[in-house]
């Protein structure tokens, strides 16, 4: 669902975003749109200081199912051949 969203930006700004969009065939608000998108998909995400999930950071112990996996396969196959 799309959403209106009001911006303030200095009119020469707005004035060159309109006609780079034209250029590009697209719109300000779809420029506007991709840049957000992309902002914020970032990999580094962290949550908000003093948030109960940024003091539960780190609390539990950083495993890799894929190691456990791993390890737990090497275990089995030592037991059959032992």
């Amino acid at each position: 669902m799309k959403k209106k969203l009001t911006l303030v930006i200095d009119e020469t700004v707005i004035e060159r975003a309109k006609r780079h969009a034209r250029s590009m065939d697209t719109t300000v608000s779809d420029m506007v749109e991709s840049y957000l998108i992309e902002q914020t998909n970032q990999q580094d995400w962290e949550p908000p200081a003093g948030s109960v999930i940024s003091r539960l950071l780190g609390s539990a112990p950083n495993v890799s199912l894929h190691n456990n996996v791993d390890d737990i396969r090497e275990i089995e196959i030592r037991k059959k051949h032992a």
